[in-house]
Order: structure tokens, then sequence, then C-alpha cells
């Protein structure tokens, strides 16, 4: 059976082209580290490197959201902490001044306490690192609490907002200043404090008066200390559950990025000996085309 010369060159020139693309391929693999270049090189390799990609990035994001919900709850810890110690210090000032103390000493713990009250309001409008007031709840961009006439007025809701940190897990990144204070409440530390002062700079209260107004300050403050306590300890709930929520995710991110790896990263070793097993291909392949081209036979063909 005679082979027509167009249908052997055509032949040997598919072989050549089909040798120089796996040739270039190989290139193209160890020049990128990876062993799919495009998905046609492993269909099934590609799919699942995919979705392995994808759960990277989604580890990835809910990682970068737990660093967010820690960033505003550790925030919302070191404050609570100092507005603890200030509950404390106003606790401190009502007990020294049971008794009949003198017109001069309720002054100054009089102006002690308006102090104390200021530090208050400063630690109530704390903003946190993304500029919103850690204690308004859904206002997050206005200042929650407003002196007002020796009191305060709470201008925040009473929502406790949520950052997602996994699939169908959300974790509370804050408390409304409405619980954490107990605004409109008997222990409202704002409250407690402001009726102090008035009571300390009223001449007229003094005996069985004065001591059931001093004993009232006393017992709110317990109760407002109490409270704020109760937060705080659930805010370390979540820290601890911030810490181990991170490290499932971290934990996840490194196994879909070694199985992503493992599919397609290319061995190198292998890549370079499979490089010089193709050119070898490639050349003799066209040199035994060449050698045939020339052949008298082929030229009469």
């Amino acid at each position: 059976m005679r082979i027509s010369t167009s249908l052997y060159y055509s032949t040997n020139l598919v072989a050549m082209q089909n040798k120089q693309a796996d040739l270039v391929k190989i290139q193209q693999q160890m020049a990128t580290g990876r062993r799919i270049v495009t998905p046609a090189d492993d269909p099934v390799g590609a799919v699942g490197a995919l979705q392995n990609a994808r759960a990277v990035a989604l580890a990835e994001n809910n990682l970068e959201n737990i660093s967010k919900a820690e960033v505003q709850i550790k925030t919302e810890s070191t404050v609570l902490e100092a507005i603890r110690n200030v509950v404390e210090s106003a606790r401190s000032t009502a007990l020294g001044a049971t008794g009949n103390p003198s017109t001069q000493e309720r002054e100054s713990f009089a102006n002690f306490l308006e102090q104390t009250y200021e530090d208050l309001l400063g630690y109530a409008n704390t903003t946190d690192a993304f500029g919103n007031y850690v204690f308004a709840g859904f206002k997050g961009t206005t200042p929650p609490f407003q002196q007002v006439t020796g009191a305060s007025n709470y201008q925040g809701d009473d929502a406790k907002r949520f950052i997602a940190i996994s699939s169908g897990r959300q974790v509370q990144v804050s408390d409304p200043g409405s619980s954490v204070f107990g605004v409109g409440t008997a222990n409202d530390p704002f409250a407690l404090i402001s009726q102090m002062v008035t009571d300390l700079r009223n001449p007229a209260l003094t005996g069985a008066a004065y001591d059931t107004a001093m004993a009232n300050a006393i017992s709110g403050f317990n109760n407002a200390y109490d409270r704020i306590v109760n937060v705080s300890d659930h805010v370390a709930v979540r820290v601890q559950e911030l810490k181990i929520a991170k490290q499932a995710e971290t934990q996840y991110k490194n196994q879909y990025l070694n199985e992503l790896e493992r599919i397609e990263e290319v061995d190198m070793q292998q890549a370079a000996v499979e490089l010089q097993l193709q050119q070898v291909s490639l050349e003799a392949t066209q040199k035994a085309f060449m050698n045939a081209t020339q052949l008298s036979l082929f030229n009469l063909l």
C-alpha cells in the first residue's frame, strides 16, 4: 500500500507538533510550579483544586472576621475593666462618706464624684479600632451617652452586634450601654453618682435621712458593680470562643492548602526528567522526519 507524500508529511508534522506541545506544557509546569496549568491538563484535578481553593478563601475570610471580632471584644473587655474600677471608686467614696462628715468633706467627696462621673462618661463613649462606639448597639456612629443636667441620656439602642466567624456560626461582639449600665434603673451608676453629688451638697440632708441616702448609694453601686462583672464574665467567654474558632479555622486552612498543593504542585525532579525525555523524543522525531524527506524514494513518491 503506497502512502501519499502529503499524508506522510502531515502525519509526521502532527506528531512533531504534539511532541512540541508536550514539551511546552512541561516547560510551563516547571516555570509556574503548577502541575495543572489549564483545566484540560487534569479535569478531575482542576475541579478538586477549585474546591480546595474556595475552601481556603472561605477559611481566610472567617479568620479575617475572627480578627475583627477579637479587636472589638478585647476593646470591650478592656473598657469594662476600667468602668468596673470607676464604679468601685464611686462605691468606696460612698462608704467613706458615711457617718457624719463635715461640710468641707462632703464638698470634697462631691468634687471627686464629679470627676468620677466624667471618667465614666468617657469610658461609656469609647470607640473601637473601626470607629464604632462600643456601647451604642446598632447606632455605632452616635455617642451613646450624653450628659443632661447631671444625669445621662442614652442615645443608643438595645441591639447586640454579631460577626459571622464560620458557616452558620456568629459571635457577639458588643453589649448595648442600656444593659451594661442599667439605664433607667435604680442601679444606673450615672444616676447614682449624680444623686450622690446632689445629696452631698444638700446641707438640709442630715442624720438618718443622710445615712439612708448613702446606704442606698452603696447598695446601688454594689448592684451596678455586680452587673458589670457579669457582663465582663460573658465577654471573657467570647474571647475563649474566638481563640478556639481561630485555631480551628487555621487548621482547616492549612489542610485545604496542603491538599491544593498536592493536587497542583509539580514534582520538579520528575518534571526535569520528563523534559529531557521529551526533548530527546522530539529531536529524534524531527531527525527521522528530515531524513525521510530527503530519501530519493520519498522524492519520487
